[in-house]
């Protein structure tokens, strides 16, 4: 059961780092836009909770920015 969740929790991992370097590849500019070393991809697949909510938080914060203010 322990296996299967750290199993599913590191794939769902996989999937986010994979995603989230193509979009910083395709989407920003120069210099910004460089394939990640394997650290950045390490530390996106195991600890990729924190990455997609600081994710999630400033893609709201810019969407919403003008909104509240």
């Amino acid at each position: 059961m322990i296996i299967q969740t750290i199993c599913i929790y590191i794939m769902i991992g996989c999937l986010w780092s994979f995603w989230l370097e193509s979009y910083t590849i395709k989407e920003l500019k120069p210099p910004y836009n460089q394939p990640w070393s394997n650290r950045e991809r390490v530390f996106h697949t195991f600890i990729w909770v924190w990455s997609f909510g600081l994710f999630v938080y400033t893609l709201f914060k810019d969407f919403f920015g003008n909104y509240f203010d």
